[in-house]
């Protein structure tokens, strides 16, 4: 068979023989019913095991289903994503291979070679990952779900423009499908094009209209096209889904920030607040608008709320070095000069302690430029004292 031959050369260790309930010879058909019937108990059971996320228990019954059925495509995808979840990717290699080579229809061996070619891509081995990809888009080129699969490896690697381009494939191929859809309307979001991740998220959420993922993704793009109103929108038709949705408030009073109508921002990081008192993320925006407000005393208030939560959060250390470099800018333009400089001195000193605290790039940038402003603002200060 052709799709044997295609992956023939990747599964050169030699497997133990798998028996298919059509190959046993001297069964009945009432036997063979019987055994498929026994491997799909064990697999119902074992997905109940699964929610439960009692993986052990879920892996003994899986392997049981497989026991009693060498071809059932099911069972070893889910007890893959068992051992995916405790984290023994090898085993789970393994697995599939041996799958692979029970199976003789070639829908259930096209759905095994792609979950090997998702683990080759976990465990670094690309090139084998790709090639298998490849040959399956190149022996069934129709088959709309390898393009989109193919297209997520690429992601993976950071290979956007392809994967856009197989995503864009897989949609040509399955155009009624919200998924394909939405990672589409996704992979434009990721290259900077918000129109057109607008036109396919909209598609996606007429197949999933409560997708939150969905809806989240669509209210971004309008807030990165300025088309506010429609983020809004998006974020509210989330609070009605989730009644308790803290971080659509956050969002929408993010969106009002950037309409610069501060007081409805503010309403919406307090209603946020109030379900979740301890959200330090609510807090970083509330610190936020009164930065852009020019509140400093606010702006310390919540700071000082924030280390309440957790002193040490490296994130409140970043924005408390800006109010003390801020609170030295204000002094220079009253013309108090060693105020000035003793605070831009204490923004230094926070600022030298927030990188102590974290290895996030971001912050430590944003730490490192305050430092220099900071500098700056002491030698101005001194030159101008004198």
């Amino acid at each position: 068979m052709k799709i044997t031959r295609i992956f023939f050369l990747f599964f050169s260790i030699v497997f133990v023989s798998c028996a298919s309930a059509a190959d046993k010879k001297g069964e009945t058909e009432s036997s063979q019913t019987q055994e498929v019937s026994e491997a799909e108990r064990y697999y119902s059971f074992a997905f109940e095991y699964m929610k439960q996320k009692n993986y052990k228990e879920a892996a003994s019954l899986l392997e049981k289903s497989i026991k009693a059925d060498s071809t059932y495509a099911d069972a070893y995808l889910m007890l893959r994503q068992v051992y995916l979840i405790v984290g023994d990717t090898n085993k789970a290699l393994t697995l599939c291979k041996k799958g692979f080579r029970c199976f003789s229809d070639p829908e259930s061996s096209r759905k095994m070679a792609k979950a090997i070619a998702s683990l080759y891509a976990k465990t670094g081995e690309t090139e084998k990952a790709e090639k298998i990809f490849t040959d399956i888009i190149k022996e069934y080129p129709k088959d709309g779900n390898s393009y989109d699969l193919y297209a997520y490896f690429l992601e993976s690697e950071g290979r956007y423009d392809e994967a856009l381009d197989n995503y864009k494939k897989a949609y040509q191929l399955n155009p009624d499908d919200g998924g394909v859809a939405f990672r589409l309307g996704n992979a434009y979001f990721e290259r900077g094009r918000y129109q057109e991740a607008v036109d396919f998220l909209g598609k996606a959420k007429e197949v999933f209209s409560d997708d939150i993922e969905i809806r989240k993704k669509l209210a971004e793009s309008y807030s990165e096209l300025e088309q506010y109103s429609k983020a809004i929108e998006e974020y509210k038709s989330i609070i009605k889904i989730i009644p308790k949705h803290v971080s659509s408030r956050i969002q929408i009073g993010n969106v009002y920030l950037k309409m610069k109508q501060y007081q409805k921002a503010e309403s919406y990081y307090k209603e946020a607040l109030k379900l979740e008192p301890g959200n330090l993320s609510v807090y970083y925006q509330l610190i936020n608008l009164e930065l852009t407000r020019k509140n400093l005393s606010g702006v310390k208030a919540y700071i000082n709320k924030g280390f309440s939560i957790d002193p040490n959060d490296y994130i409140l250390l970043a924005l408390q070095g800006d109010y003390y470099y801020r609170l030295g800018l204000n002094y220079m333009q009253e013309k108090k000069w060693n105020p000035s400089i003793e605070s831009f001195e204490e923004a230094i000193r926070v600022w030298r302690k927030t990188m102590s605290k974290t290895s996030d790039p971001k912050w430590i940038e944003f730490a490192q430029k305050g430092i220099r402003n900071a500098q700056k603002g002491i030698e101005e200060a001194k030159k101008v004292r004198w």
